[in-house]
């Protein structure tokens, strides 16, 4: 078992990068978006890379199954409770010495994160939507509260690996 998981992987920004400095990588990239994976094969295809067009909170990711998973600026969409699910079966797919990066931006206090939520719930509220739709609309914790939230997913070494301007971050999270 071996390779990377891309969650979010959109047109593979992220990975052109990767591949230039791992050109031999096996990466698996899931996208909820056909059209973001269609661009990806059309620039990357001939690398050894496997798309799946599916939901990442649904794909099954395995047991043990990959040395390591990236996602970036895909997950700042999503409530704690739901990550910590996704994050807890991400932490059961990877490898003994296996990693997790993620790059994202992040609500810069604890009250702008309290606002993101409670405005996405007003959103939701003038147009009838039910709690559990899915609406897109950025809901980014602190990376404080991410990080605690891949804690209690089961990762056992989480940091910060690099600063971008006031909000965006890169957190390894290693098993």
């Amino acid at each position: 078992a071996s390779g990377v998981r891309d969650l979010g992987c959109g047109p593979g920004l992220e990975l052109e990068e990767y591949f230039r400095l791992c050109p031999d990588a096996a990466v698996t990239g899931i996208d909820l978006s056909d059209a973001m994976l269609q661009a990806l094969k059309a620039k990357l295809g001939n690398r050894n890379i496997r798309l799946i067009n599916a939901s990442y909170f649904d794909e099954p990711l395995g047991e043990k199954a990959f040395d390591a998973a990236v996602s970036v600026e895909s997950l700042h969409h999503f409530p704690a409770e739901q990550k910590e699910q996704l994050y807890t079966k991400l932490h059961a797919a990877l490898e003994e010495n296996g990693c997790f990066v993620l790059t994202d931006y992040f609500a810069e206090s604890e009250d702008l994160e309290e606002e993101y939520f409670r405005n996405l719930a007003q959103l939701k509220q003038e147009q009838g939507l039910p709690d559990d739709v899915f609406f897109h609309y950025d809901t980014p914790l602190t990376v404080e509260h991410e990080m605690d939230v891949l804690r209690r997913a089961g990762f056992r070494d989480v940091r910060i690996m690099q600063q971008w301007g006031e909000s965006t971050y890169t957190v390894l999270a290693s098993v």
